[in-house]
């Protein structure tokens, strides 16, 4: 359980899952995102079922299926017995790439957060002024981007459909100053939004928020506009903070 430097926080916290999302994939996501970044080592132990549907909150039955993924892909091993249930086999086949991510987004981390807390503050008024000036045509733009998030088939796709949607809200604002300073903090988070959950519960819930954001820019609500930025940059920073305080112990625990 010591290693469960995510999942222990996972239960009723900024909304993290949706409603909406399904339970198989949040728990495949968490476990999978745990030992793909090294919090959970080859050979470790996973809770039993009981207490991991009891720290997220759901079923067995969804913690099941999601075990039985986990198993499919490699990840994991269940043993029968007294000393028995899932263990750790290890990471998928980039497990490399993902290393050296993490080293990056660890020897960032101070700059990542600042990049995310300037998004937090800044970002929540261009989506208010996009609401105030959008065209025609750039509303197409804007519906475009979304289309691709949603189509996206897989993370780097959907990486860069979620950083042209956040690059043309500030191109809507025609202000050079904003459109630079949004592409330099996403350039500095790349390291730590590249190690979020590849598919799931963050991607739904990116989705939903940004369904949220285009709805009121399209309708000219400046207000809703900005208040629906605010709450997915606060989940996106909440997400953020946790990763880059798990790395931080995984950094202290192999030290």
């Amino acid at each position: 359980m010591e290693n469960l430097t995510l999942l222990d926080r996972a239960r009723g916290r900024a909304g993290v899952p949706p409603p909406d999302v399904d339970a198989n994939r949040y728990v495949e996501d968490l476990v999978r995102r745990e030992i793909r970044l090294g919090l959970l080592p080859p050979g470790s132990s996973l809770p039993s079922e009981r207490e991991l549907a009891e720290l997220l909150g759901v079923g067995r039955t969804p913690v099941q299926n999601a075990l039985k993924q986990l198993q499919s892909e490699g990840l994991i091993e269940r043993r029968r017995g007294r000393n028995g249930g899932a263990f750790v086999r290890g990471a998928s086949d980039d497990e490399l790439r993902f290393r050296e991510v993490i080293a990056l987004a660890i020897d960032k981390r101070d700059e990542i957060r600042h990049a995310m807390e300037y998004r937090l503050l800044v970002e929540p008024l261009v989506a208010r002024l996009a609401g105030e000036r959008r065209t025609a045509g750039e509303l197409e733009q804007l519906t475009v981007a979304h289309s691709a998030l949603q189509e996206a088939a897989d993370d780097a796709a959907f990486m860069r459909s979620d950083a042209v949607f956040h690059l043309t809200l500030a191109n809507i604002t025609a202000n050079p100053f904003l459109v630079e300073g949004i592409e330099e903090a996403r350039q500095c988070c790349h390291p730590a939004l590249a190690l979020l959950p590849e598919s799931g519960a963050f991607h739904d819930a990116t989705i939903e928020e940004h369904s949220a954001i285009l709805t009121a820019v399209e309708a000219g609500r400046p207000e809703t506009a900005e208040s629906a930025m605010r709450i997915h940059l606060q989940r996106s920073t909440w997400s953020v903070e946790k990763l880059l305080s798990s790395l931080k112990q995984r950094t202290i625990a192999t030290s």
